[in-house]
């Protein structure tokens, strides 16, 4: 099981380093409205029927999924669950809020 949880601020890393899908589990309006740069969107509720497909449409070579939520509680628990399949999992500490709050700061 690989599961790894990072703070918002080395979202960048990974994004830089590996060849990542960012996948946004808020509500669809949320997302649409705003998200972190280079995002999907996926209903968390059907992740588990629908990663395979994710994986396949928007990178065959993932080396990490990495989710995110509106605070971090749903796309952890999802993490998790993707993880015990045998994904390479992360999942953003803080979600959607604390990422915009940390890049709040430096803009």
């Amino acid at each position: 099981m690989t599961l790894k949880i990072i703070p918002p601020w080395n979202l960048d890393d990974y994004m830089d380093k590996y060849n990542v899908i960012l996948i946004d589990l808020r509500d669809k309006e949320d997302f649409e409205q705003e998200h972190i740069p280079g995002a999907v969107w996926a209903d968390w509720e059907k992740l588990d029927n629908t990663i395979g497909h994710i994986i396949m449409t928007y990178n065959r070579a993932a080396e990490w999924i990495i989710l995110y939520c509106d605070r971090g509680n749903i796309s952890l628990l999802a993490a998790r669950d993707l993880a015990r399949q045998g994904y390479p999992v992360i999942s953003l500490n803080g979600g959607y809020r604390r990422w915009k709050a940390n890049n709040n700061i430096y803009n």
